[in-house]
């Protein structure tokens, strides 16, 4: 796959005074290659192959206002950006044992990060990921079955830029427990530790110049419960309901500090901001209308409190998510779709003019997009359609606006 673009950035509408981008991407480009292999190795075993390497590279360009008459020139900008993924990842699969579905897998994911800037050196980073990982499905009779899972991951920061090198590693686990309940769905449950290295950006970028880079920055640990079932409600409708709740402990998030070095009196920060409690409900339903088309919706409610500090809020996630498709096939040749999305009390970190404690609370939104789809043969696809049909004004980050409403064309042919 290659993909060569260019990219803007909305003019800042917001109350702050300091902090604001007027940027632009002149160039925006990706380069991917992908191997996917499938090995049968005898009657009840099977080997999966995956490689890839993914390149991508762009260059950004800062302006003093929003005329984007006068280009800035000093130690962050222009940045060009050249980063390069190489992975390998193997799943050797067996139900060789009655009553038992192994899978032993191994991932290898080596991410290059360079920075170049006329008036910087040149910044090196490189991370190197590689996990062990053995999952046991059992079917216990009686209508029970357990999965069992088990990984041991580690990261190794190969090259950084200015700190010290060094690597960090996690064991993580689950456990699953089914019901099989015949005609009236299936019961689960399942108890889980999970942990989540820091990325490059996370630790090492100064996020031209609006933030401090935090190199110590740890892993999140995270033990998940969940409890649902899934089934069909009525004739064609499969419903899947689930109660959830985690605790994380080092929980990583941007954070407002006091510095001079990003042209103001703050920054911001990606830090370990302590435990915090994520709990919530997830519903969806899918609706078949024969082979004429169907409905599907999807709600989420979230609640999340940070229990090391209350005064900190949790931030970058709505409380309430909606995604809500639908498709129609008129002919074998002519189908539409559909699609809402509207979220609900999204908090940010923002240190301007009305901000509560250093957070400002997002209004929420709904959109609507719409497209219809012409296939003329079985692997050729014509499509017009439009997104934020309804042309609302909603912003993700205080300040910049998502795009309004906007109209596209796009022909796909499949080999």
């Amino acid at each position: 796959m290659k993909q060569d673009g260019e990219k803007g950035n909305p003019v800042y509408t917001g109350r702050a005074s300091s902090g604001i981008r007027y940027w632009r991407w002149p160039w925006w480009d990706k380069e991917s290659l992908y191997f996917i292999g499938n090995i049968g190795l005898g009657e009840s075993s099977s080997l999966k192959l995956r490689a890839y390497e993914d390149r991508y590279g762009n260059g950004l360009e800062a302006y003093s206002d929003g005329s984007y008459a006068i280009q800035l020139l000093t130690t962050s900008f222009p940045s060009v950006y050249a980063d390069k993924t190489r992975g390998i990842s193997m799943d050797l699969a067996t139900q060789a044992f009655a009553n038992h579905d192994l899978h032993l897998a191994v991932h290898y994911k080596d991410d290059r990060h360079r920075d170049t800037n006329p008036k910087s050196p040149t910044k090196d980073y490189r991370d190197v990921t590689t996990s062990l990982a053995l999952e046991d499905s059992i079917t216990l009779g009686g209508g029970y079955g357990l999965r069992l899972g088990a990984s041991h991951e580690q990261r190794d920061a190969k090259e950084v830029y200015f700190w010290p090198t060094g690597k960090t590693s996690a064991n993580n686990a689950l456990i699953e427990l089914q019901r099989d309940l015949g005609e009236h769905g299936q019961l689960f449950a399942s108890l889980s530790h999970k942990t989540r290295f820091p990325t490059i950006k996370d630790r090492y970028s100064a996020r031209m110049g609006s933030a401090l880079p935090n190199p110590d920055l740890k892993p999140e640990a995270a033990r998940h419960v969940e409890l649902g079932w899934r089934g069909p409600m009525w004739a064609g409708a499969q419903l899947e309901a689930s109660l959830f709740q985690s605790r994380i402990d080092d929980l990583i998030q941007d954070a407002i500090v006091a510095s001079n070095q990003c042209g103001s009196t703050v920054c911001n920060q990606a830090q370990n901001i302590g435990k915090a409690r994520n709990r919530g409900i997830e519903l969806s339903l899918q609706q078949h209308f024969a082979e004429h088309g169907e409905l599907g919706v999807a709600y989420t409610w979230l609640d999340r409190d940070n229990l090391g500090n209350p005064a900190v809020l949790l931030t970058n996630s709505p409380r309430q998510r909606l995604f809500a498709h639908a498709r129609w096939a008129f002919t074998p040749q002519w189908k539409a779709l559909a699609t809402v999305e509207a979220e609900q009390g999204r908090i940010v970190t923002y240190s301007g003019p009305g901000n509560q404690g250093g957070f400002l609370h997002l209004g929420g939104y709904a959109n609507l997009g719409a497209k219809l789809v012409w296939s003329p043969l079985d692997s050729l696809d014509v499509e017009v359609g439009g997104r934020n049909l309804g042309d609302k004004w909603y912003e993700l980050a205080e300040g910049y606006p998502m795009p309004g409403r906007t109209w596209f064309a796009n022909v796909s042919y499949r080999f």
